[in-house]
């Protein structure tokens, strides 16, 4: 249903805007869960406001896979930093 709406809404240019956009989000997500409390209140927001903005207004489902590759680009450089 949301994706119905927000293809209503006009901003509906598929691509890698979009992808990107997505996988921003899951990688937000990821640091948001991974670091410390402290730093944790800053991305905690920042991904939970990105991910519903994205699920409002991003027109289609396919861009959606963004968000798995940045969830797990932003956990295979942590593993990788640590």
């Amino acid at each position: 249903m949301l994706l119905v709406k927000s293809r209503q809404r006009g901003l509906g240019k598929r691509g890698w805007q979009w992808f990107f956009a997505w996988a921003f989000a899951g990688a937000l997500a990821v640091l948001s869960v991974l670091t410390d409390v402290s730093v944790a209140l800053y991305f905690f927001p920042a991904a939970v406001f990105a991910t519903f903005w994205l699920a409002l207004h991003a027109p289609y489902s396919r861009e959606l896979a963004g968000f798995l590759v940045g969830l797990a680009g932003a956990l295979v450089a942590f593993l990788a930093l640590s």
